[in-house]
């Protein structure tokens, strides 16, 4: 079975998981490897899922006012140029 987890491939194979990059780079990680960054993935989850969260917000609404200034801004700008 494959997976694509962001810009790597990830499949299963007989060894045991095999992570490919577009570049060309590749780990092929044994039953045991795998195991042990499982371990560690799950023990910094939490941290994890809050960096994530910090690096990509989610959006919020413009609002009504914000649009208006924006809108003022720009007629201001036309005006100076000519």
């Amino acid at each position: 079975m494959d997976a694509i987890i962001g810009r790597y491939k990830v499949s299963m194979e007989e060894t045991g998981l095999v992570l490919r990059h577009p570049t060309g780079l590749s780990f092929d990680l044994e039953p045991n490897e795998v195991l042990g960054l499982w371990n560690f993935i799950n023990f910094y989850r939490q941290p994890l899922t809050d960096k994530q969260i910090e690096a990509d917000p989610q959006p919020r609404a413009a609002s009504t006012r914000d649009t208006e200034q924006v809108i003022d801004y720009k007629k201001r700008w036309r005006e100076r140029q000519t």
